[in-house]
This record gives C-alpha cells, sequence and structure tokens, in this order.
C-alpha cells in the first residue's frame, strides 16, 4: 500500500492527543488530568459555599467559577506544547510518503528512504483525523493523516494494522 499526505499542526495536535490518551494508564490520566482537577475544584467550591451561608457573598461564587479559566489555562499550555513539538519536529512538515508491505513500512523515497519492521510498532490507535503507529520503547509515534485518504484506502490501512499490529 502506498500513502502520500502531508501533516497540519491541526493533524499533529490531535495525534498527540490520541497518543497521550491512549498509551497507557499514566499518559491518559495525564490527558484527562485538567479535565479531573476542575471537577475536584468545583466540587470543593460547592461543597464550602453550601457549609457556609449558600453562597451568600460573591467570594464563594468566584471560587466556583475559578476553575474555568484554570481548565482554559491548562489546556492552553498543553496546546502550545504540542505547536512547540510540531514545530520541532521537522521531519514531518514535508509530504509524507509510506509504502507498507508485509515487511514492514519504508518512510520516504530514494536514498532517504527509512524501513522499519512491523515490530518497531507495539501498537496503533485512531480517531476521526488520524492513525498513529506507537514505536517501540519511546513516546514517539508515526502519524497517519486520513484526509488525504479514501474510505477504501482508510478500510484498507486499518485491516492492514490490525492484521500487522495490537490495538
Amino acid at each position: 500500500m502506498h500513502i502520500e499526505y502531508r501533516i497540519s499542526e491541526a493533524d499533529y495536535r490531535s495525534a498527540a492527543e490520541l497518543a497521550m490518551r491512549k498509551r497507557s494508564n499514566a499518559s491518559s490520566l495525564e490527558y484527562f488530568l485538567p479535565y479531573m482537577f476542575s471537577i475536584v475544584w468545583v466540587a470543593a467550591a460547592l461543597i464550602t459555599g453550601a457549609a457556609d451561608n449558600g453562597f451568600s457573598d460573591s467570594a464563594d461564587l468566584i471560587f466556583v467559577f475559578g476553575a474555568v479559566p484554570v481548565l482554559i489555562g491548562l489546556l492552553w499550555r498543553r496546546r502550545k506544547a504540542f505547536i512547540g513539538d510540531y514545530s520541532r519536529t521537522s521531519v514531518l512538515h514535508p509530504l509524507q510518503i509510506l509504502n507498507l508491505d508485509t515487511n514492514g513500512i519504508t518512510r520516504g523515497q530514494g536514498k532517504e528512504a527509512i524501513k522499519a519492521p512491523w515490530t518497531f510498532y507495539t501498537k496503533f490507535a485512531e480517531n476521526n483525523r488520524v492513525f498513529i503507529l506507537y514505536q517501540e520503547g519511546s513516546h514517539h509515534f508515526l502519524p497517519i493523516v486520513k484526509s488525504h485518504l479514501t474510505v477504501l484506502q482508510i478500510d484498507e490501512l486499518r485491516a492492514l494494522l490490525t492484521a500487522r499490529i495490537a490495538h
């Protein structure tokens, strides 16, 4: 199977979030931590506000709604980190050329082609925008953007990855 695609910043961010959610339980916890923090914040604010005079002064409400800017700030920080990762990973910026066969995956063409066996990738995951292949022994992943593929190619790629790599 031959695939050519470009990885945009939004595609990389989608792939990085998917990688964070699906890599392991610890990375999934890291992904959901801002949301859990906000829920605990609001719950603590509601409990302490209810224990007082039932939100009689505006400081209680400020404490309750203070979780919103904190959540937005944490998610903004994560987004900036992903943007920084994308800009530093210059190998993802040009046209990506993948050739997948029974022996493995070849990235690029000609003298710069990099061949990796299927065992180099430990598992894969997908969402509505990308497939990602987790590389063995690292936090690196190979994103494959779906927007440049037909429905038939997406199904063929999914079948190939399911046959060769754990899901």
